[in-house]
């Protein structure tokens, strides 16, 4: 105990160089490694920017559709099920992103309710890219063989993908 309380005392007694000798020191370590690390970030900076020109000089142009995008009906959805499908396969394939995440369903948008007038247009379809949806999203293209198959019902050729 008296060895701890005299090193408190040392530490607690004035300085005979004037008050705070290591606060200056203190400082410019402080400033040392702010620099540090600025220069750490700088490089890596400066390291992102050309690996970002390396892959945007390596970019292919995005896929031609693998079909036409059908028409929206007057109501804005699409009047079936198949025509949803070939606007989300239509959309899926002209993107590479898409190509590789999106896997089509379809539902119809339009549900009886009670007490409401029958109306005259039930077909009023939507594509999405899962079925997060709801039960009532219904897978569009169903693959048999994933393995030569993408998620649109296409065969792939494995020494010639579409999306590498």
């Amino acid at each position: 105990a008296t060895a701890t309380a005299t090193r408190l005392e040392l530490v607690a007694a004035p300085s005979p160089l004037g008050p705070h000798p290591t606060k200056p020191r203190a400082r410019s370590c402080a400033a040392a490694a702010t620099m540090a690390r600025l220069a750490a970030a700088l490089a890596a900076l400066a390291w992102c920017v050309v690996d970002a020109k390396v892959l945007r000089s390596q970019q292919q142009p995005p896929p031609e559709p693998a079909a036409e995008a059908p028409e929206k009906a007057k109501d804005g959805g699409f009047g079936s099920k198949g025509d949803a499908c070939m606007a989300c396969k239509a959309s899926g394939t002209a993107s590479c992103a898409m190509f590789k995440s999106c896997v089509c369903y379809a539902t119809n948008g339009h549900f009886s309710v009670g007490g409401v007038p029958n109306p005259t247009d039930t077909a009023h379809f939507a594509w999405a890219c899962g079925n997060e949806g709801g039960s009532k999203y219904e897978l569009c293209f169903a693959v048999s063989n994933e393995l030569y198959e993408d998620t649109f019902g296409d065969k792939i050729d494995p020494n010639n993908l579409k999306c590498p």
